[in-house]
């Protein structure tokens, strides 16, 4: 999965034996079970659901929002074979839930949501050709203090917020069924009733997707690609091993992943200035995951994955 599960091998095992009773049962109505729980049962794995964005921003807008000393570490030649031009950017906006994470069988980790813009592409080690993922900001709920502890440890910036809906990285908004809703909200010490239809706090960031009804110009095999580069945050000793399988039962068949299209609303911090993108290409999908935490970052040059189900 990603940094914010602050799962270092001991420390889950400690928390499953100790609190697997006390964990709430999954929430999540629209996630499916981890399938790699028992075939990779010392490891942390997992399932994602979630709504992948793509801006395709001007590559001098994405520098700027970059940290200065990764600016001029993007690898235009690495996503330009995915038919995106070099004077553009792919920055990554992701609506989450993470769902059944496991160890060793046991559950360690709540479901919970996050959302965050990514870059991808990042020449972190200075090769010319391994690319890194970067994270800033995150948004997260704050009682799960198992990932905000996690994120921390990886130098990103966490910030609390109220997902609406709680338990899914979108909703339906619309009669049919078929478009998708995701908001995010400054943390209210009072989170809002919707039984009661109590004014939320501030909106921060927004998702509106819909099914897309023509061919997206962004192919499957970028998000593989992108979904499995390694993680990294402000603390670049430590990245974060995460691997994204595209070919469970999750991911295929029936469940396999939709192509949609909508808008994308960010909010300061994650932008300078309150900004929404139209047309926006993005994926819907369950997928399955493992990773492994704390590395270090100059152990994983040339990282690509282990295979096909999980690299582009």
């Amino acid at each position: 999965m990603r940094p914010e599960l602050f799962v270092s091998i001991l420390f889950a095992f400690f928390f499953a034996l100790c609190s697997a009773h006390l964990l709430p049962q999954a929430n999540c109505s629209s996630c499916l079970s981890n399938p790699l729980a028992t075939t990779y049962p010392s490891n942390v794995t997992g399932t994602i659901n979630a709504t992948t964005s793509v801006l395709l921003v001007p590559l001098f807008y994405a520098q700027s929002l970059l940290p200065s000393r990764f600016a001029n570490s993007i690898l235009t030649n690495a996503y330009t074979r995915f038919n995106i031009s070099p004077t553009v950017y792919p920055l990554v906006v992701e609506s989450v839930i993470d769902h059944d994470i496991r160890y060793n069988n046991f559950p360690v980790v709540p479901d919970f949501s996050s959302f965050r813009i990514t870059f991808p592409f990042i020449d972190l080690l200075g090769t010319g050709y391994s690319p890194f993922r970067y994270t800033g900001y995150i948004y997260l709920s704050p009682s799960n203090l198992v990932a905000i502890n996690g994120s921390q440890g990886y130098g990103y910036t966490v910030l609390p917020a109220y997902f609406d809906p709680p338990d899914a990285p979108y909703k339906f908004a619309s009669r049919n069924g078929r478009n998708r809703l995701f908001n995010v909200y400054e943390q209210n010490p009072s989170p809002p009733n919707h039984h009661h239809k109590s004014p939320p706090s501030k909106l921060i960031g927004s998702t509106h997707f819909r099914p897309s009804i023509s061919q997206s110009p962004i192919p499957l095999s970028f998000y593989k690609n992108v979904t499995n580069q390694i993680m990294f945050g402000n603390n670049t000793r430590v990245c974060d091993r995460m691997m994204s399988f595209w070919n469970t039962s999750i991911t295929t068949g029936a469940y396999e992943p939709e192509a949609v299209v909508g808008e994308v609303l960010l909010s300061p911090p994650l932008v300078p200035r309150r900004k929404l993108w139209r047309n926006v290409p993005g994926l819907k999908a369950n997928r399955a995951f493992l990773e492994v935490n704390y590395l270090g970052c100059e152990g994983l040059k040339g990282w690509s994955g282990t295979g096909s189900g999980d690299s582009g």
